[in-house]
């Protein structure tokens, strides 16, 4: 089947695109809001963008009602945040704070989420998190006029729990119980995994 994104509506070309690319994770976005209260929010367009410098890419939908979802709204004004990575137990809980709630209203509260202080920016992340980011906002470009916002951040401090490390110093994906987001209402784990050596490509 050949289909053209521009013969879609914006909502069906979101829900294809989410069930073709998959797995995804997950970045569960912690923010101030402008009273300092929490927001946390998760986003599954995000990955890795660079390691050097280290940047992190988060796609923004525009909001149906509001026009700019509030962790948006919160880095344009602050440019700060953290970026902690559920994993499959956290599942329920990470679902929760994706409610559409009023502006100002803590999301990590409403879903029982334990937040911790973070270092060197203003936004807490999330205590169980077994990894966890703190970012300050590289850019936010905008993607065309529909209001579509591409977040690039800077990784200052890595926050990476110490049982995770393998022999070589660095996350062991078979000890990382990582949660990934497929299309609509499914998720899951990383299931098989297995070693292939890299042609360095």
């Amino acid at each position: 089947m050949r289909i053209d994104p521009a013969s879609l509506s914006p909502g069906r070309r979101y829900f294809l695109m989410i069930s073709c690319i998959i797995p995804r994770p997950i970045a569960w976005v912690s923010t101030l809001n402008e009273d300092g209260s929490h927001n946390l929010a998760p986003f599954s367009f995000f990955n890795a963008f660079s390691a050097t410098p280290p940047i992190l890419g988060i796609g923004f939908a525009p909001h149906e009602d509001k026009g700019e979802k509030d962790t948006l709204r919160n880095l344009r004004r602050s440019g700060e945040l953290t970026v902690s990575m559920a994993t499959v137990p956290m599942a329920e809980r990470l679902v929760e704070t994706s409610a559409d709630l009023p502006y100002g209203t803590d999301e990590a509260a409403a879903a029982g989420v334990e937040l911790q202080a973070s270092e060197l920016v203003g936004p807490p992340r999330v205590a169980d998190s077994p990894v966890s980011f703190e970012c300050t906002v590289w850019e936010l470009k905008a993607l065309g006029d529909a209001g579509s916002v591409l977040l690039l951040a800077e990784v200052k401090l890595l926050h990476i729990q110490d049982t995770l490390f393998n022999y070589y110093g660095v996350v062991d994906p078979y000890k990382f119980d990582a949660l990934a987001r497929l299309g609509g209402i499914s998720y899951g784990g990383l299931g098989e995994r297995f070693d292939l050596r890299s042609g360095g490509g």
